[in-house]
């Protein structure tokens, strides 16, 4: 049921009816996944895998995004993370994860692909997947006046090699969000996301994630975003919360 609402919901804004402009300039740069700037950013952020057993980790992440120019961009980011169960704990380095962004503009609605590479260099099992994986995507951005836009996309996960005697991985991604974008320079997205895991094709996850942030001045931007697992039989989490301090080179 939730799989069918949200590609109802990505066919109306890949549909929508011609009367609205095409708007490139948000109010707010560097919200809609269409729009690229050059960016810093350190992100805190607290994973409850299983709140009644007391598994958790605790990530702190460094991204790095460079834009070439408007339509490309390339980016880093470095999780440190703590796992915590009880009698065990670890520290150390996640999965690094290595992006690289092309969008293009039409008339009515703007559209990209991606592509993400996730590297086995985990220094414990805890903190990654022993796998490298890559990760291709699709999206479009509809954007309904300079304040609000819909987006939707669909990404594509799986592992190529690592560690044979760790599971391998193979799972989508449908997802939709919702934007407004305040001219009093504060952002409200509202981000429910389609969990579907091929290696065991009964298996599903609805999340949902909600961010709210405010840009400081220009060029310095904080948020923060609580999320949950929300349905289905596939839980790879409770619930999350990640902040951000995000500095934009304009």
């Amino acid at each position: 049921m939730y799989k069918k609402y949200l590609w109802l919901v990505a066919l109306w804004m890949l549909c929508a009816v011609p009367g609205f402009a095409q708007l490139q300039k948000f109010c707010i740069p560097g919200i809609a996944p269409t729009h690229h700037v050059t960016s810093m950013e350190l992100s805190p952020a607290t994973t409850v895998i299983d709140n009644k057993g007391g598994v958790s980790v605790d990530t702190l992440t460094a991204k790095m995004y460079y834009a070439f120019n408007p339509d490309y961009n390339v980016g880093v980011e470095v999780p440190f993370s703590r796992y915590e169960a009880p009698g065990d704990s670890h520290n150390g380095l996640g999965d690094v994860l290595l992006s690289a962004q092309a969008v293009q503009h039409s008339e009515y609605f703007d559209f990209g692909v991606k592509l993400d590479s996730y590297l086995p260099t985990a220094n414990d099992d805890s903190l990654g997947t022993g796998k490298w994986q890559l990760a291709p995507a699709v999206f479009a951005v509809y954007p309904v006046n300079p304040n609000f836009f819909v987006a939707a996309g669909y990404k594509q996960t799986f592992s190529v090699a690592g560690d044979g005697s760790r599971d391998h991985i193979n799972y989508g991604r449908v997802r939709v969000l919702f934007s407004y974008m305040s001219d009093a320079q504060w952002w409200i997205t509202f981000d429910p996301q389609y969990y579907i895991n091929y290696k065991h094709a009964h298996e599903a996850e609805l999340v949902w994630e909600s961010e709210l942030g405010v840009m400081v001045n220009p060029g310095t931007a904080l948020y923060i975003k609580p999320g949950a697992h929300w349905g289905g039989n596939w839980r790879s989490r409770d619930w999350t919360l990640n902040m951000g301090f995000k500095i934009l080179y304009l």
